[in-house]
């Protein structure tokens, strides 16, 4: 075995420690500049999102449906990659700056078209997503305008608010149904003369072989995109937010998104109607 002189292994076990000093002093740094890269610490923290529209609550005999757009799941996304705790508020659109200047929610997500007030009272962070409206409806007797929805029967989903109004103001017959899925079964049984949703969403919908029969739409209208609004004053959380959007916010990820909502829905408006033609 090599015995080394008392002095040199003083000076080794020295350098060792020194080093070792260092490396955990880097580690450290290292560890605080990544929890200050999301902005304030939200680790362990509940974060407030205020939605347009939240479901009912979960009973044993509800029915389960994919929700009409992604409010719901990219707020749990977000808080996710926050490290947050999420809790929802209904924070109706037109009460959103005021909520959150009132320190109510901590933000809001939200669909803006470009002129909406929202993003000249908010910080708004966009998400990613944007879409105009279109209609579902019967490929061998589809309307030719939107001009000819006056007097019809529209189908449309409770989340579907913005749908809704342009209905209503085209002067059609508004029929409000839980989810997408009801509201697009009924253009298959007839009691509805369309269904009105995203064009972003339809498009892989109508991809579908099962639903060449009713993959008649128009041009979409009033377009809008899903955003994020803080108060102007949080800077710091919507850094945070931002941050957290970068891996949510690809072109593969709402690829995925869309597809996977086109194929549940499809699923969903299946099992509905096999379900109704058993009874």
């Amino acid at each position: 075995m090599l015995l080394l002189p008392r002095r040199l292994l003083l000076l080794i076990v020295c350098v060792a420690l020194v080093a070792a000093v260092g490396f955990s002093v880097a580690v450290i740094a290292f560890g605080s500049n990544t929890a200050d890269a999301h902005g304030p610490e939200l680790s362990g923290r509940t974060l407030r999102v205020g939605l347009g529209w939240l479901p009912p609550p979960d009973t044993p005999d509800m029915r389960l449906y994919m929700e009409e757009g992604f409010e719901l799941a990219l707020a749990a996304e977000i808080a996710a990659e926050l490290g947050a705790t999420l809790h929802l508020a209904e924070v109706r659109p037109e009460d959103a700056a005021r909520a959150l200047g009132a320190g109510e929610v901590d933000l809001v997500l939200a669909r803006a078209g470009a002129d909406d007030p929202l993003r000249r009272t908010a910080l708004v962070l966009d998400t990613g997503f944007q879409s105009g409206l279109s209609l579902v409806m019967r490929s061998d007797r589809p309307l030719r305008s939107w001009a000819e929805l006056k007097g019809r029967v529209v189908c449309a989903s409770e989340a579907n608010g913005h749908g809704q109004a342009l209905a209503r103001r085209l002067g059609a017959e508004v029929r409000v149904l839980r989810a997408p899925a009801p509201a697009l079964m009924r253009v298959r049984t007839g009691d509805c003369d369309a269904a009105i949703h995203d064009r972003a969403l339809l498009d892989p919908l109508f991809a579908k072989m099962s639903w060449q029969k009713f993959s008649a739409t128009l041009p979409p209208v009033e377009p809008t995109g899903l955003v994020v609004a803080l108060a102007p004053g949080e800077k710091a959380l919507a850094a945070a937010v931002q941050a957290a959007l970068v891996p949510l916010d690809t072109r593969e990820r709402w690829q995925q998104r869309r597809e996977k909502w086109a194929a549940t829905v499809s699923f969903e408006v299946y099992r509905d109607q096999v379900a109704a033609d058993c009874h």
